[in-house]
């Protein structure tokens, strides 16, 4: 990360996956999980400097009204805005903004490393080239909104749904903005089907044979050369349900047959079936069965 911090017309580059501090900005909760940052920030007022993210980056206000100047990275016209709440900010680490602002706004962030987004480019538009986000500033975007709501839900929960969730909205997230900001104004390439009988099967015994590690959609995808969304899709053709939703069924299961052993402590349980803490495997067994893993055990006869 470089930084070049003048006392009025620096530009600083934000990296949202890094736990070091940023200039005038205060993450308030953060979640860092394979290729996707979640956060919720606060900024200071700013006297007027160039910002960057290091990565795309969808912020959504969610604080009072305010009035801000800017103006684009590779623009000489300086621009006013009143942001409201809702509002959306979309950011290409390659073109910083000039920003000035008296106020001290807050908002939620999608921050998305960009080699994630240029593999879905490329597999699923089929892009040539490299891919870049265009900048926007203050917009209104319900599909951004709706994403965001599931984003920040997933950060107050502290990511009990795990990494393959995560960047399964990351995913919609980044074809959205291709479709709809970027390079491309087509619509994906159209995905006809599921996987094939060797595809699933290749996948599901991947997944089986890693179960308490933390999966990834890139990962997964990878082993039959989809891109995240399309294997995603495909996924969900083949199994009925979502990437996401298959392994933490079969983490459950798993954490079902384990509860049977009463002397074995419900924690060791939680890392057996793969869950990241015993909190997160609670959460998601109450979510699959209704019950908790302890009363689940006490029911057994």
């Amino acid at each position: 990360m470089e930084w070049d911090r003048g006392r009025s017309g620096g530009r600083e580059l934000i990296d949202f996956a890094s736990r070091l501090p940023s200039r005038g900005l205060e993450f308030n909760a953060r979640l860092s999980v394979g290729a996707v940052t979640l956060t919720h920030c606060t900024s200071r007022p700013i006297e007027g400097r160039h910002l960057g993210a290091a990565q795309i980056t969808a912020a959504i206000h969610d604080g009072a009204t305010f009035d801000m100047d800017w103006r684009g990275g590779e623009s000489d016209r300086l621009r006013s805005s009143t942001v409201s709440h809702g509002r959306v900010h979309i950011g290409d680490g390659h073109l910083p903004l000039w920003v000035r602002c008296n106020a001290s706004p807050s908002f939620f962030a999608f921050a998305v490393e960009e080699s994630f987004i240029t593999e879905i480019w490329r597999k699923a538009f089929d892009g040539i080239g490299d891919c870049f986000i265009g900048t926007s500033v203050g917009i209104e975007d319900p599909v951004i909104g709706r994403l965001a709501a599931l984003g920040r839900l997933e950060l107050n929960e502290g990511g009990a749904g795990g990494r393959l969730y995560v960047e399964g909205l990351a995913a919609a997230l980044a074809v959205h903005l291709l479709r709809s900001s970027g390079l491309s104004r087509r619509s994906p390439i159209p995905h006809k089907g599921g996987l094939a009988p060797r595809q699933i099967r290749r996948v599901l015994d991947y997944i089986e044979a890693h179960l308490t590690d933390e999966l990834g959609l890139v990962e997964l995808a990878a082993i039959v050369e989809l891109s995240p969304n399309y294997f995603g899709e495909a996924f969900r053709i083949s199994t009925g349900r979502s990437p996401h939703r298959y392994v933490m069924e079969r983490r459950i299961e798993r954490a079902r047959d384990l509860l049977w052993d009463a002397d074995r402590p419900i924690r060791d349980i939680a890392y057996a079936a793969g869950f990241s803490s015993q909190s997160h495997f609670t959460a998601n067994f109450r979510r699959v069965t209704g019950l908790t893993p302890g009363r689940f055990r006490r029911s057994l006869p």
